[in-house]
C-alpha cells in the first residue's frame, strides 16, 4: 500500500508548484461556496490519486455538489497536462468519522456526538446530543446529565451515525 502525503508536500518540477496547486484548488472550492477540508496526493500503481474533501457551511455537501467540484478541479488539472498526465480525482464529503471543524459544529446541533475534552490534565470522552454551541462553549446532553464544555477544553467532536 502506497504512502499518502499531504498535497503541500508534492514535488512538482514544472510550472506549478504544490502550494500554488493547493491555493488554486482552495480558490475553486471556495468560489463554489464550500470549504476545503483537505487534499491528499497519493501515488498508486504508476498514476496518482488526488483526494479532495470539502463541505458546506450550512448543510452537508451533496453528491451532486461533489460532482460539480470534481468538474472544476478536473478542468484545472487538465490545464497542466505535463504535470498531471495520468491521475484519478476523488471529491467527497469528510465523512462522519472526520472531526468537526469549528464552523461545522452549529450545523450539527441536534445530532448525537462524541466530544473529547481535557479535564484536570486528562483526556476524557462524553457522548450525547449536541444542544448548542458558540465561540466559547459547547453544550451536550448525555444520558443523565447535560454538560457545557469550554471551547479551549474541547479537543475534538465527532458525529455518531444513527442506524
Amino acid at each position: 500500500m502506497g504512502q499518502s502525503v499531504p498535497l503541500f508536500c508534492l514535488n512538482l518540477a514544472n510550472a506549478l508548484n504544490s502550494l500554488e496547486l493547493e491555493d488554486k484548488i482552495r480558490a475553486l472550492v471556495e468560489a463554489q461556496g464550500f470549504h476545503l477540508l483537505g487534499a491528499l496526493w497519493k501515488p498508486a500503481r504508476g498514476r496518482h490519486i488526488l483526494r479532495v474533501m470539502a463541505d458546506a457551511e450550512d448543510h452537508n455537501i451533496t453528491i451532486d455538489e461533489c460532482a460539480g467540484l470534481s468538474r472544476v478541479i478536473t478542468d484545472l488539472l487538465d490545464s497542466y497536462p505535463h504535470e498531471f498526465p495520468d491521475y484519478r480525482l476523488e471529491v467527497s464529503s469528510p465523512g462522519m468519522e472526520h472531526p468537526l471543524e469549528q464552523w461545522q459544529i452549529n450545523k450539527n446541533v441536534g445530532r448525537r456526538v462524541e466530544i473529547r475534552y481535557l479535564e484536570q490534565e486528562q483526556t476524557l470522552d462524553w457522548v450525547g446530543e449536541l444542544l448548542a454551541a458558540d465561540d466559547s462553549s459547547v453544550t451536550v446532553a448525555g444520558e443523565n446529565e447535560t454538560r457545557t464544555f469550554m471551547q479551549e477544553a474541547v479537543r475534538q467532536i465527532v458525529v455518531i451515525p444513527k442506524f
